[in-house]
């Protein structure tokens, strides 16, 4: 087999290496440049892509990607991984979801995929980016990090086809209660998932753990046992593959916003399952007055909600995951 590369990062069968990928340039003119690991299999198989922190405060993903890289043993894969821990490097270093330099066009680097070699500063960090995943990757999964420990959950694009059906194979071998068999047509094509199935390239978008104060270890360790599974799932490395009980898909999301600002305390938590009308939250005023009891305007699976404990009109109470049907 010939050598393996992304950027500078190169591995021969059976080895590990590490560099780094030139994304863009810096106003001083110093290259932007993003780490990438990658750990070649002694054997052929497939290339299991690994992105963490695309949002550059969603950092659970980055510890559970160097978890699951630490397990490996090159000499008994069969294939290889392809891991970027911090894909919007300047986003992370100011700990923040979207670039620093991205004023005016939003930034979000989850929503230019493919990207444009002369678009925005995001737009030319996604082409560079996907550019390399179009070459190299067989699998691949994007991780994101909400703002509770407790957020668990998982979509895959869900198309007819060959591709479609080793999205939900590793869908079900990572293994969350609630996942998202998302229609292309459901969510902007320009995420990156979306892109990437269009290249026939299957995945899964995990969100996991909280941001911040709210990160939590066991998330980390938890996830990287999944990521193994998936791992075993598509031959990666050997062993048989854990069928998770209680998985079940949702129909769709729902983003329920509020409708006031004030102080607020929510009552469910991520995983509870609830009713329309349920109450999920109580917002106070400034001098303590209860003025609102926020009820659920669809029955779920709680995905994540708001921990507080300020809002202003307008933010995110809380994501549902709607119609759970056992998987």
């Amino acid at each position: 087999m010939d050598e393996l590369g992304v950027g500078t990062a190169r591995a021969e069968p059976g080895a590990r290496g590490k560099g780094k990928l030139k994304i863009g340039v810096l106003p001083d003119g110093a290259p932007l440049e993003i780490p990438v690991i990658i750990v070649r299999g002694a054997k052929p198989g497939p290339t299991l892509w690994l992105q963490g922190c695309i949002h550059g405060n969603e950092q659970c993903g980055t510890f559970l990607i160097h978890r699951f890289l630490q397990s490996l043993d090159p000499a008994q894969l069969a294939g290889a991984v392809v891991a970027l821990p911090v894909l919007n490097l300047t986003a992370f270093q100011f700990n923040r979801r979207t670039s620093p330099f991205e004023i005016y066009q939003g930034g979000d680097l989850n929503r230019v995929f493919p990207g444009n070699p002369g678009g925005t500063f995001t737009e030319q960090m996604a082409h560079a980016i996907f550019t390399e995943l179009s070459r190299v990757a067989t699998h691949m999964v994007d991780f994101h990090t909400a703002h509770l420990k407790e957020t668990r959950w998982a979509l895959f694009t869900n198309l007819e086809g060959e591709v479609g059906k080793k999205a939900e194979t590793m869908a079900r071998a990572w293994g969350y209660v609630a996942t998202f068999p998302a229609p292309r047509t459901k969510l902007t094509t320009a995420a990156y998932m979306q892109a990437a199935i269009q290249k026939g390239i299957p995945g899964l978008i995990v969100e996991c753990g909280g941001k911040g104060p709210a990160f939590d270890d066991e998330a980390v360790a938890d996830g990287a046992e999944r990521l193994r599974n998936v791992a075993r799932s598509i031959g990666l490395i050997d062993g048989p593959v854990t069928r998770h009980n209680g998985v079940h898909f949702v129909s769709d999301f729902a983003w329920v916003r509020s409708r006031r600002g004030g102080l607020f305390r929510n009552s469910v938590m991520p995983g509870d399952r609830i009713a329309k009308g349920d109450e999920i939250g109580r917002i106070y005023d400034i001098f303590g007055a209860l003025r609102e009891k926020v009820r659920a305007p669809h029955g779920g699976i709680v995905l994540t909600i708001s921990p507080g404990p300020t809002l202003v009109s307008g933010d995110t109470l809380i994501h549902i995951g709607l119609e759970p049907r056992p998987a």
